[in-house]
């Protein structure tokens, strides 16, 4: 089916619905939400009145809950807006349906159009109803002048639709007994048959959303081509485009209405010294001030420290940072914004890197003594070059490595400096131990729990990852030293496979962080370690205050 383009379809919907189109465009003058939903109030009144509201009940029934069966019929509304037009259908962390009933629902779209059609009308209704409801309920409270904060304004605009989408959907279900009855030949069975195998081939129990949409999409033009199936049900077509349509208009709006963070200081360039309080400024929109944000320091892109909650007024003053941080320019602030109005968007950010250094609490140094200093501390690694057999570094890269070592020798009273990076010259000496690296005890808030400690031959791995125990809905990451080597990957039970380079140097961390809890927390992820001939398998627990690792070290 050839898509109509957006704008030249919109006069269509609203002027075959009779509902005025300048109040449900996404180009607002105001950006105050309330003062818009009740302008739209307002200009169209008659889907929030009482008496229209009953009418519609009356009409359509009251709300029922709809079974994950029944939403797989939504997927046949506009599988060309993605993934993202079926948030707010599939909830609580459901990232994929069975592959047997995607298979079924296809079967049925091309033996049953009829009955499909009609079903999909039926569940659309529900799907509108439920969307109307709650548009309802807050249209209600604007017109008594009750206080609406802006989260509920939001979600009325977000959902005001479904009081367009219930008049479409009745529009089908009167039709779709309408359909000519499915004529399938050998030729479109065959074909029929090899996409169902290559599904089942590609996908083993469990199919992503967004797959799934992909599929139907291509299924759907499979039938457009043999003219048969749904593809010959006319009044789904038009039921579809104008789904299709409205569904970008809400779409639009949601992005509209997404909230934004910038943060404006630190930035590259700043300089944090300790122990001399931070401060932190930023911008957001689409935040109403009684918002909140959770800031964090990163060392490059791991979190070592929460520096608090506060409120969205621009300006975070009066941060402590750990006394015992090392001086580094690879120091960056993340945002994140909390509660957010958009469940399926939180607005976040990360500065570019900065610089934290130390100086002694009891001094305080005007600016142009501290340039001095720096200056000189630059010049220390420069002495023992003459002593070191291996040509030396650039300056800036030996001063940021010689203050590393002395901040890691000062802290943990190791041996001096020169002795730690000198090399060995006689065979018969044995080499100093390296220096044990702490291990990682926590991670944006989280702590971590090590299962495992495991010693491979290589430092390329191969890893499979997949669902333990019952497919649920778990969404993950796996990190290998605080660097992310898979995101928010929904698990099944088919294996995911991830090549993983190692450090030789130091113990490896590879950690489970739960992005949610799935239907049977907490969520459970089965990991093989292949080293050459031989494996491992582990299994790492996760949830939202803790994460279990296992420690990986490269024999020499």
């Amino acid at each position: 089916m050839t898509k109509t383009i957006f704008l030249a379809f919109l006069p269509f919907i609203f002027g075959v619905l009779c509902l005025p189109q300048a109040t449900y465009g996404a180009d607002y003058a105001i950006d105050d939400p309330v003062v818009i939903a009740k302008k739209i109030i307002s200009d169209d009144p008659i889907p929030w009145t009482k008496s229209e509201y009953e009418a519609i009940l009356k009409t359509v029934g009251a709300k029922r809950t709809l079974t994950n069966i029944d939403k797989n019929y939504l997927l046949l509304q506009s599988p060309w807006l993605g993934v993202e037009y079926m948030q707010g259908v599939y909830k609580d962390g459901v990232n994929s349906i069975p592959v047997e009933q995607l298979l079924d629902l296809l079967n049925l779209a091309t033996n049953s159009p009829q009955q499909t059609s009609r079903k999909l009308a039926e569940v659309s209704l529900q799907q509108a109803l439920f969307e109307y409801d709650m548009a309802y309920g807050v249209a209600t409270n604007l017109k008594a002048n009750t206080e609406v904060n802006y989260a509920d304004a939001i979600s009325f605009l977000n959902s005001r639709f479904g009081y367009l989408k219930i008049k479409t959907a009745r529009k089908l279900l009167e039709e779709s007994g309408m359909a000519d009855n499915a004529v399938i030949d050998k030729k479109t069975n065959r074909r029929i048959a090899d996409r169902f195998r290559n599904i089942r081939k590609q996908y083993s129990e469990e199919i992503p959303i967004a797959s799934a949409l992909q599929e139907i999409k291509a299924f759907y033009t499979l039938l457009e081509e043999v003219v048969s199936g749904l593809a010959m049900v006319k009044p789904y077509t038009s039921f579809t485009q104008t789904i299709t349509e409205l569904n970008e208009v809400q779409l639009q709006e949601r992005k509209h209405w997404r909230s934004g963070l910038e943060i404006t200081y630190p930035t590259n360039g700043s300089v944090w010294t300790i122990p001399d309080p931070g401060s932190i400024e930023w911008t957001t929109s689409n935040l109403p001030p009684e918002k909140t944000i959770k800031f964090y320091l990163l060392k490059n892109n791991t979190v070592i420290q929460e520096l608090g909650i506060f409120e969205n007024n621009q300006l975070a003053e009066g941060i402590k940072l750990n006394k015992t941080l090392p001086n580094g320019n690879n120091y960056r602030i993340m945002g994140i914004e909390l509660f957010p109005t958009d469940k399926f968007y939180t607005a976040k950010f990360a500065t570019p890197y900065f610089t934290i250094n130390k100086r002694d609490p009891n001094t305080t140094p005007p600016p142009e003594v501290i340039a001095v200093v720096e200056e000189e501390v630059a010049t220390v690694p420069e002495e023992p070059t003459e002593e070191i057999i291996a040509p030396p570094p650039p300056p800036e890269e030996a001063v940021a490595t010689q203050e590393d070592i002395v901040v890691e020798a000062v802290e943990q009273q190791e041996t001096p400096v020169i002795e730690v990076v000198e090399p060995v010259m006689k065979e018969e000496e044995v080499p100093e131990k390296p220096v044990e690296v702490e291990k990682r005890t926590d991670f944006d808030g989280r702590t971590i729990t090590y299962v495992k400690e495991l010693e491979v031959n290589n430092k390329i791995v191969q890893i499979n990852l997949w669902d333990h125990g019952r497919q649920d809905g778990d969404i993950v990451s796996i990190y290998l030293n605080g660097v992310p080597i898979v995101s928010q990957y929904n698990l099944t039970y088919q294996k995911k496979g991830f090549e993983l380079k190692l450090d030789t140097t130091q113990p490896n961390d590879l950690f489970l962080y739960a992005h949610n809890l799935g239907r049977f927390p907490p969520n459970t992820v089965s990991i093989e370690i292949i080293d050459g001939d031989n494996s491992e398998n582990i299994i790492l627990n996760s949830d939202l205050s803790r994460c279990e690792a296992v420690l990986i070290n490269v024999k020499e």
